[in-house]
Parts: C-alpha cells; structure tokens; sequence
C-alpha cells in the first residue's frame, strides 16, 4: 500500500521539519555532548541554508504515519531528535474549527438569529469507502485491470513524481 502527500501537506511537512531541525541543530551546537567533529559537520549543514541535526542513519530523525480514517488518512509527523509531533492533515481537527466558530459567534454581541429553511429533498446515500472498497474486491468477476481501474476512480491516480520515480 502506498501512500502520498498533497503538494500542500508537503509543503506543511517542510515547515515542520525546518523549524524542528533549527531547534535540534541550536541544541546540539551547544551540548557539551556533541564532539567538536561532529559539530563542525552540522555547522557544513547550517552553511548550505538548512541546518540538519546530527541522527543516526539507521533510524532517521523523523517518522510519517498515515492512519486511515472515513475521511482520508490521518497524517502526523514526529521529529525524533525533538520528540514533536504535528498534524499534516487530520479530518477530526475539523470538529475543533467548528467548536472554535462556534464560540466566536456565541461571545459576539448585537446578532440575530432566524429561523432555517427546512428543505426536503430526495437523494441517494453514496456507499462509504470501505464498502466501495470491499465489494470491489469481493467481486470475482473483475479483473485486475478493472480493480485497479474502479480504485483508481475512488482514489485517484497517484501523483506524477511518483510515478516517475517507480518507473525509473
């Protein structure tokens, strides 16, 4: 299973990991933990305009998790070096925005309120995801092409620079 970024939550996750890198670079220059060798090399780092801390490639300095949800995956990103973490993207954030507007319009003085226009209409409730999914794959008379091309139309393609990268 594969699992991508938004051009957006890229951009998020950059920020993250500079502003992070900046904070465990800072530190590091200033243990006396830190050999002066391996000083000299995070400064080379500092130097080229991103300073990157000093981590043991074995492990990395930062993982990624994607957890599937309803509404797309929940991504987050932990700085190792700094253990912080921060959402990339989290649909059940959206219930904090909501609760936040709604306070804001409670605490507003000199508003009214109307009534809601009740409009009755008939409409037909899209199978969830996973159900779409599931009967997808349950279907023995697909083939894989057909799979891949009914899951490509619930997630789309993949983007392109990945694409690219497979193919080299």
């Amino acid at each position: 299973m594969a699992y991508f970024l938004t051009d957006q939550q890229e951009y998020e996750l950059n920020l993250f990991l500079d502003e992070q890198n900046r904070i465990a670079y800072n530190e590091q220059i200033n243990s006396d933990e830190i050999s002066d060798e391996l000083k000299e090399i995070i400064k080379k780092t500092e130097e080229s305009g991103s300073p990157i801390p000093a981590f043991d490639p074995k492990y990395g300095y930062y993982s990624i998790s994607f957890t599937p949800c309803e509404e797309g995956n929940r991504i987050y990103v932990h700085h190792h070096i700094t253990n912080q973490s921060k959402s990339i993207y989290d649909p059940a954030n959206n219930v904090e925005i909501i609760s936040d507007q709604n306070e804001k319009l409670n605490n507003t003085e000199n508003f009214s309120v109307t009534e809601p226009e009740i409009i009755q209409e008939e409409f037909e409730v899209e199978e969830s995801i996973d159900d779409q999914i599931s009967s997808i794959i349950s279907n023995k008379t697909y083939s894989v092409d057909e799979v891949s091309e009914k899951l490509t139309s619930i997630f789309g393609n993949p983007p392109e620079n990945i694409l690219a990268e497979i193919e080299q």
